[in-house]
């Protein structure tokens, strides 16, 4: 590696790493196509391994044990913490219902309508910013989401209905994780928020009862190893790092690796106006890591 790029890669690292935890999430919808299991048990099996993988990593490691408890950091990082992890639960089981009813790109880049809500409340929630930067990649965005999101693509009103509330449930998550990571490390974040979307949907296990099979089994451990414990701890790292209307726009990148990887493995054929919508999305994506960049060089000089 030169080293004219290293400070290149330094500069861009939380949105190139952002955008590559989107690229990853893009794919779970192939694993969760896989799955015979209900909404509920897929959402509580991913949250539950998850959350499990990063208490034991905590356990037997020495920073692990000496870290404190959640409670020491106060009242408002509990229940940042807590809301997180209840609006990720409700987030992951509405988002596998849609999953199992409309193509996955159409799912994505529907419930990623939720930028528009985070860009609206960053500033009443957290203080932050909106830049003009922003929002013309958040209009960007939201154009290319228009040409996917068609009415005859979305599973009728249920589907609409699912996919409005799991991105409503997203922004709220996103917007509570930002606030927790103020004051509680990302670990701690991160196995909060699984650990308590894991014991909310324990109880709705028992409506729809069923032993998984091996592939199920393989498909939940995948979702709660890979695509939960080190990927969440991975965009929660970056998300301390970033704005979180600039890492809200990054993760529409997520619906655009759906759409090629329904596309490759699922047989989904998007028409020519939705690969139009996922051009436009990578444009945005372009732009507001530029502005964020620009605007952090701005800030130390």
């Amino acid at each position: 590696m030169s080293a004219a790029s290293t400070p290149f890669i330094r500069r861009y690292s939380p949105a190139l790493g952002t955008a590559g935890v989107a690229v990853l999430w893009g794919t779970s919808g192939v694993l969760v196509r896989e799955s015979a299991l209900s909404a509920v048990a897929i959402a509580f099996g991913r949250a539950a391994v998850g959350a499990a993988a990063l208490l034991l990593w905590e356990a037997v490691t020495p920073r692990g044990r000496g870290r404190a408890s959640i409670r020491s950091y106060g009242k408002p990082a509990v229940h940042s913490l807590l809301w997180s992890g209840a609006l990720l639960a409700v987030h992951w089981l509405t988002f596998v219902m849609a999953l199992q009813r409309a193509p996955i790109g159409t799912v994505l880049l529907g419930i990623y309508l939720a930028p528009l809500a985070i860009a609206g409340l960053a500033h009443r929630t957290l203080q932050e910013h909106v830049t003009r930067g922003q929002v013309a990649s958040l209009a960007l965005a939201l154009v290319g989401s228009v040409f996917v999101l068609q009415p005859g693509q979305t599973g009728g009103l249920g589907g609409l209905a699912l996919i409005a509330v799991s991105a409503l449930a997203y922004a709220g998550s996103t917007l509570a994780s930002k606030k927790a990571l103020s004051t509680v490390p990302i670990v701690g974040v991160t196995t909060g928020q699984l650990a308590v979307a894991a014991v909310l949907l324990m109880p709705w296990l028992a409506v729809h009862p069923k032993l998984p099979s091996g592939v199920d089994v393989l498909v939940i451990a995948s979702l709660g190893l890979v695509y939960s414990a080190l990927a969440l701890l991975a965009y929660l790292a970056f998300l301390k790092r970033l704005p979180v209307t600039t890492s809200g726009i990054l993760l529409y990148l997520e619906p655009v690796s759906a759409l090629v990887a329904g596309w490759i493995f699922l047989g989904e054929h998007p028409v020519p106006p939705t690969w139009l919508g996922a051009c436009l999305v990578l444009v945005a994506g372009i732009m507001v890591s530029k502005d964020s960049v620009s605007n952090a060089q701005t800030e130390a000089g």
